[in-house]
C-alpha cells in the first residue's frame, strides 16, 4: 500500500464539529471529483478509495436526505485501479442548491476560518491528491483538477498557511503542488494527518542523517585521496633528489624533512609532524613543514631543468 493511500485512510476518522467546515469538505470533493448531469438531474462523484467513499457518504448524510447508487469498476492501463462512482438522483437538487454547485463557489467559501480552509484542503486531497513517500528521492505533494479556478483557490488556501504552493499544467489537468519538505509536513498537519506527519518528518530526519554520513565519508575519502596524491608527488621529487642531487649542498633542516618523508611514505602530514616533534625539531609547525617540502620540490624541478639543458 502506498504512502498516499495510508495517509488518506488516516484522514477518514478526522472528526470536525463545525458544520460549515464539513460542508466545505463535501463541496471540495464534489467540485474536484464530481459531474452534474442536467437531464435527468443527477450528481456523479468518483473516488479511487472506498474509504473516501464512506467518508463522503457519512458527511453527506449529516446534512442532506438522498438516495445513491455505488458502482465499482476496474481501469486497466499500466496497472489495474479500482474506481468507485456514486450516482445521486433523489435529493440531488438540495445538495446542488445548498453548495451552489452550478456557480463558481458556495456561500460557505466566504469569511473562511482556519478550520474551514483545512476542511476544504482535506476534501480536495482525499479525491485528487497524492504525495511522494518521504523516503523517495524527491519531495512532492499535489492536488489536481481540470478546473483552473479550483486550483487557484486551492493554491490560495495552501499559501494562507505559508506552504509556498505553485501551479502547473499537465495535459488536461492543473496542479497545485508543494515541493518543500517542511511545507509538505505542515500540509499534512493542517488536514488532520498528524500521525502521518510525524512519520513523514521522522523519515526526513533519517534521510538527512544518512545523507550527512554519506557526505562525511565521501569528504574523508576525497581528502585522503588528495593527501595520497600529494604524498606521491612529494616522494617522486624527493627520490629524484636522493638519487641525483649532491645532498651535501642541502640545508640540514631540508635533509631531515627528506629523510622523514622517505622513511614514512604512507604517513599523513600530521603523522610526519608528530615524528619530527618526537625525534628532531619539537617546535616545527605544519606550515613550516609544508614550506620545506615545497622548497625541496622547487630544488628538484630546478635541478631537473638544468640537467636537461
Amino acid at each position: 500500500m502506498s504512502f498516499s493511500t495510508d495517509l488518506k485512510d488516516d484522514l477518514l476518522n478526522v472528526d470536525i464539529k463545525d458544520d460549515n467546515a464539513n460542508r466545505l469538505e463535501i463541496e471540495a470533493m464534489i467540485r474536484l471529483a464530481g459531474e452534474i448531469s442536467i437531464i435527468p438531474l443527477s450528481l456523479l462523484v468518483s473516488f479511487n478509495s472506498i474509504g473516501a467513499v464512506r467518508r463522503f457518504i457519512q458527511l453527506l448524510k449529516k446534512y442532506y436526505k438522498f438516495e445513491y447508487e455505488l458502482i465499482e469498476r476496474v481501469i486497466k492501463r499500466f496497472d489495474s485501479k479500482k474506481v468507485y462512482t456514486i450516482t445521486i438522483k433523489d435529493g440531488v437538487r438540495e445538495i446542488i442548491d445548498d453548495l451552489s454547485l452550478l456557480n463558481k463557489e458556495s456561500k460557505y467559501r466566504v469569511d473562511l476560518t482556519q478550520e474551514m480552509k483545512e476542511a476544504y484542503l482535506r476534501g480536495a486531497f482525499l479525491v485528487r491528491g497524492s504525495v511522494n513517500d518521504p523516503y523517495s528521492k524527491s519531495s512532492h505533494l499535489e492536488i489536481s483538477s481540470t478546473n483552473d479556478n479550483e486550483i487557484l483557490f486551492i493554491q490560495k488556501l495552501m499559501n494562507d498557511f505559508e506552504l509556498d504552493a505553485r501551479i502547473s499544467k499537465r495535459k488536461l489537468y492543473y496542479l497545485a503542488y508543494i515541493k518543500k519538505e517542511q511545507a509538505i509536513g505542515d500540509f499534512l498537519y493542517h488536514i488532520g494527518a498528524q500521525e502521518k506527519m510525524t512519520y513523514y518528518e521522522d523519515a526526513l530526519i533519517t534521510k538527512e542523517i544518512k545523507a550527512t554520513a554519506k557526505r562525511t565519508i565521501n569528504l574523508d575519502i576525497a581528502n585522503q585521496n588528495k593527501t595520497n596524491n600529494a604524498a606521491k608527488e612529494q616522494i617522486k621529487y624527493l627520490n629524484y633528489l636522493y638519487m641525483n642531487y649532491p645532498l651535501g649542498e642541502l640545508d640540514n633542516k631540508l635533509l631531515m624533512v627528506m629523510k622523514v618523508r622517505l622513511e614514512h611514505q604512507e604517513d599523513s602530514l600530521q603523522e610526519l609532524l608528530d615524528i619530527i616533534h618526537d625525534e628532531y625539531e619539537p617546535n616545527l609547525s605544519k606550515s613550516g613543514l609544508n614550506h620545506r617540502l615545497k622548497r625541496l620540490k622547487e630544488i628538484a624541478i630546478e635541478f631537473m631543468g638544468n640537467n636537461q639543458d
